[in-house]
């Protein structure tokens, strides 16, 4: 059975009478108005998902109500089937150019109309889920609003892509490669590289809780706020505590920001990282298993005065160290339906270890874009450190 409320207006009695009994042995919920005015008052009191309208009633005609209802952003995606007594061609042009969905002639057929209901229902059930939304957000959704929507959109794309660093640094001994998908036109994965005193390079890797507008927004910020602090790049955790605090007094509630940071010395030789609830970067290693670089630390904006444990490593030439968002290990393979997981990206890296650290980032993150056949699921971020000369012992 139907669960769908739908308003019938007809000035005249018993076709309202049997448009109500035809649609409720259906299984809807049935509205009865009389006349324009009483329909547009019901409609704004009890919020139909489908109108039948009579064209001729007193007051307002049922081509009036049409066009007042598809003028208001709130009421404008309510299917509307015209019915009438007339069945001339100039009949059903009006009310198509009034926003009508359907027409039907009067006398009509008790299964016709179920059936052009039904099926219009069927055809709106994603608009009508959306019907709050839409009134909360006005005129975004009429024709210009969601045109406007999408250049902005566009902008705000453009404009992320100018805030992701626009080439990898160049530091003796070490070769970066660095690569980032978006699951939708915009997302809260960022990567950013910030040069310091004495060949000093900040690397930060984050994540925003959540996809789309807000995660973008957030991340705008993050970012924004990563640059003020580490500006004499100061130790990874150090930077990690101090962005903490002002998240936590910032950060929207149910937000949060994983990040992982690290500095790398002008030698290409130590580079010290620090984590705060992302993944654990991968060290690979000549003739060695793959090493998880653990360290503690929570999630950015959640609570104040989170302690953050340093790490390091002193890196050997042909070192491979791997730093990734959530999106890279928790893609799942559309053929085998698992999750790539970190002994799946081990493996990818494994088939591509031969091209350059750039090459290498491009050709994993596109093979798991692929897999997805479709849209990603989730924002996604990979960066390749190659420790390429003969610089220091391992620790």
């Amino acid at each position: 059975m139907a669960n769908e409320k739908i308003l019938v207006a007809d000035d005249e009695k018993d076709i309202g009478r049997l448009l109500e009994l035809i649609l409720s042995r259906a299984g809807y919920q049935v509205i009865r108005a009389s006349d324009g005015e009483e329909a547009l008052a019901k409609i704004g009191q009890d919020r139909p998902d489908l109108v039948l309208l009579d064209v001729m009633m007193p007051k307002l005609d049922g081509i009036q109500v049409c066009r007042r209802l598809k003028g208001n952003s709130g009421t404008a995606n309510i299917p509307v089937i015209m019915l009438t007594a007339k069945a001339q061609v100039t009949d059903k042009v009006t009310g198509f150019s009034a926003g009508a969905d359907d027409y039907v002639p009067k006398p009509f057929n008790h299964q016709e109309i179920v059936a052009r209901v039904r099926t219009l229902l069927q055809r709106s059930e994603k608009i009508r889920y959306l019907n709050p939304l839409m009134g909360v957000l006005g005129d975004w959704f009429t024709d210009k609003g969601v045109e406007q929507l999408g250049k902005e959109l566009e902008v705000a794309q453009d404009i992320q892509r100018q805030l992701l660093p626009r080439e990898t640094p160049k530091l003796p001994g070490l070769e970066i490669g660095a690569v980032l998908f978006s699951s939708k036109s915009v997302g809260g994965d960022f990567y950013d590289f910030l040069p310091g005193p004495n060949g000093q390079m900040g690397i930060a890797l984050g994540d925003v809780s959540g996809k789309g507008i807000p995660a973008a927004l957030l991340m705008v910020m993050v970012r924004t706020l990563l640059r003020v602090i580490a500006t004499d790049l100061k130790e990874p955790a150090e930077v990690l505590a101090q962005a903490n605090k002002h998240l936590t007094r910032d950060i929207p509630p149910g937000m949060f920001v994983t990040m992982l940071y690290a500095i790398l010395d002008g030698k290409g030789e130590r580079l010290a990282f620090a984590n705060a609830g992302h993944w654990a970067p991968i060290l690979l290693r000549d003739g060695q298993d793959p090493v998880s670089l653990e360290t503690d630390g929570a999630v950015l904006g959640v609570a104040e005065d989170i302690p953050f444990t340093p790490g390091e490593l002193k890196l050997q030439p042909g070192d491979l160290v791997i730093l990734f968002t959530d999106g890279v290990v928790e893609s799942v393979g559309y053929e085998s339906g698992q999750m790539l997981g970190v002994e799946g990206l081990v493996a990818l890296v494994a088939a591509h270890r031969e091209k350059s650290t750039q090459a290498m980032a491009e050709a994993i993150a596109t093979q798991i874009r692929e897999s997805q056949k479709g849209a990603l699921q989730d924002d996604l971020a990979l960066l390749i450190l190659k420790a390429t000369q003969p610089i220091g012992d391992a620790h």
